[in-house]
């Protein structure tokens, strides 16, 4: 039945979005669940009726990633989320452990994006920072599964900016591993860096993140999200100050870049000491990017990101950049 214009008003007023895989959480909604095309809401899901496997993958694969559900609906889903999260976390070593961190790793990243939308709210930072950290130890301490937990979120249909982050961090801890040249304790303190440092960019509007062309005030807004995850994080986690400095500079290799098609020199900030543990955060993250398919353009190949990573990085890390390019490769064979 088509809503007339007044209930479609009602409705942008009382519904919220949701990642449609957010539904796993639970057996049924309360209220009915709509999703929005050609500019109208549309019946998507009955209250009462119960949530399946298949209706969620259906809905993704036919009509979209994001259902709006009422807000009743919505906090139930996000308690449920934080509830599941925390009972995986106790049991991650129990059983199947690929397949416990691959659903722990999905968790996260469906709980990202509501950190994305209340950024504010330190119970659930500090929520995703304590799982996230006991994540880093499960893989810290079981190497064969990282190619695997990768690839499997590398599938997941959650938007770029939410899985991004975990993708990058996942390569850092094992390429950092790979080296031996890190204790346990400073891989994951890495590892934590790169997972929060994009948290900023919930200050940027949405719509932003689809656009191939950016203006002038846009541009600025995301050159500004690195400083700003460093302020959102600053005294509300555990982290130190090494950390913290990480990630307000995480995208140095991105201005060196920009300098270099300009043809200018590049100058860091005087305050920020670079070093190969900031080059390997931003190279990894710069190759994540570039290999990950966007609204506005196609992924490039690892060869090709690699080859474009060694013009800013080779000349200053030589052996480790040579090290990387080994590991890319027997990480991504197929």
């Amino acid at each position: 039945m088509k809503l007339s214009a007044t209930q479609q008003h009602r409705l942008n007023l009382e519904l919220k979005p949701i990642f449609i895989g957010q539904l796993i959480v639970l057996d049924e909604l309360t209220q009915p669940a709509f999703s929005f095309e050609q500019g109208e809401y549309k019946l998507a899901h009955a209250a009462g009726k119960s949530l399946t496997k298949e209706f969620i993958a259906h809905y993704a694969k036919n009509i979209g990633k994001n259902i709006f559900v009422y807000q009743e609906d919505y906090r139930s889903i996000n308690f449920s989320l934080k509830d599941e999260l925390t009972k995986m976390t106790r049991s991650l070593s129990i059983g199947d452990i690929t397949k416990n961190a691959s659903r722990q790793v999905n968790f996260l990243t469906m709980q990202m994006a509501n950190i994305y939308k209340n950024p504010y709210d330190d119970e659930l930072l500090s929520h995703q920072f304590q799982n996230s950290k006991n994540l880093s130890t499960l893989l810290l301490n079981n190497k064969g599964i990282h190619r695997d937990i990768y690839h499997s979120l590398a599938k997941q249909s959650f938007h770029y900016t939410h899985k991004q982050p975990m993708l990058s961090s996942i390569l850092v801890l094992s390429f950092m591993q790979s080296l031996k040249q890190f204790s346990d304790k400073e891989i994951q303190n890495f590892f934590l860096a790169s997972y929060f440092k994009d948290i900023g960019m919930s200050f940027i509007p949405r719509e932003k993140f689809e656009l191939s062309n950016l203006s002038d005030f846009d541009k600025t807004l995301f050159s500004e999200h690195s400083e700003n995850s460093m302020k959102l994080l600053n005294g509300r986690v555990p982290l130190n100050q090494g950390q913290l400095n990480l990630i307000k500079n995480h995208h140095y290799l991105n201005l060196k870049i920009q300098a270099l098609v300009r043809n200018e020199v590049y100058h860091a900030d005087q305050e920020f000491l670079s070093g190969i543990e900031s080059a390997i955060v931003s190279t990894l993250d710069i190759l994540v990017a570039m290999t990950s398919e966007r609204p506005y353009r196609e992924a490039l190949s690892h060869y090709k990101a690699l080859e474009f990573l060694k013009r800013v990085i080779s000349d200053e890390y030589p052996q480790e950049f040579k090290f990387l390019v080994v590991f890319i490769k027997n990480f991504f064979q197929s």
